[in-house]
């Protein structure tokens, strides 16, 4: 079995964030399946003047890391019942230009929040997203850790049963990939 390559991104800048936590413990638990490079999402905000030529260096390299990739993971908060600022910037950056590097890119998404609904309604929002641009985005199978101030510390995610679904979704999330990568080739 070969590992497909995926750019990772946190949704939090925060440094303690749970967020970034889940993402680090999601990488461990895949690396059996995937190399991972996590990219960074602080960019200047969108500004169709600052396309090309003048593109900011970060969002030249943000966007190359994402089209040369395999898939793409998230990993985000939620802020006001939706997805946070620096990442619908980020997704910004990537889906107004042609071709985007998001055009059939498969994607997995997971979140991790205090509240009971974990990060639901963001990732309902993000799916609206990626489907706006194309993207494959895992069917059902989501992640979200609930009340993860209980599951996720320092370490990373220590909760059991959540480890054992991520597993399992990570499983199916290889499999999407190399559906997508066979069904490209036809």
């Amino acid at each position: 079995m070969s590992k497909f390559k995926l750019v990772a991104v946190s949704g939090s800048l925060r440094k303690a964030s749970y967020n970034t936590a889940l993402l680090h413990s999601i990488i461990e638990l895949g690396q059996d399946w995937f190399d991972v490079e996590i990219a960074s999402i602080e960019m200047p905000l969108y500004n169709d003047d600052l396309i090309d030529p003048d593109e900011p260096e970060v969002v030249r390299n943000f966007k190359r890391a994402v089209r040369e990739a395999d898939g793409l993971l998230v990993v985000t908060p939620e802020y006001n019942h939706s997805i946070p600022g620096v990442l619908k910037n980020a997704i910004d950056w990537l889906s107004l230009e042609p071709g985007t590097p998001l055009r059939e890119k498969p994607v997995m998404i997971a979140g991790a929040s205090p509240g009971m609904l974990g990060t639901a309604r963001c990732q309902i929002h993000l799916r609206q997203v990626f489907a706006t641009n194309r993207a494959n985005v895992l069917p059902g199978n989501e992640i979200f850790i609930t009340h993860c101030k209980e599951k996720i510390d320092d370490t990373g995610l220590h909760d059991e049963k959540s480890r054992q679904q991520i597993d399992r979704v990570l499983s199916e999330y290889y499999n999407w990939i190399d559906f997508w990568k066979r069904h490209a080739k036809n």
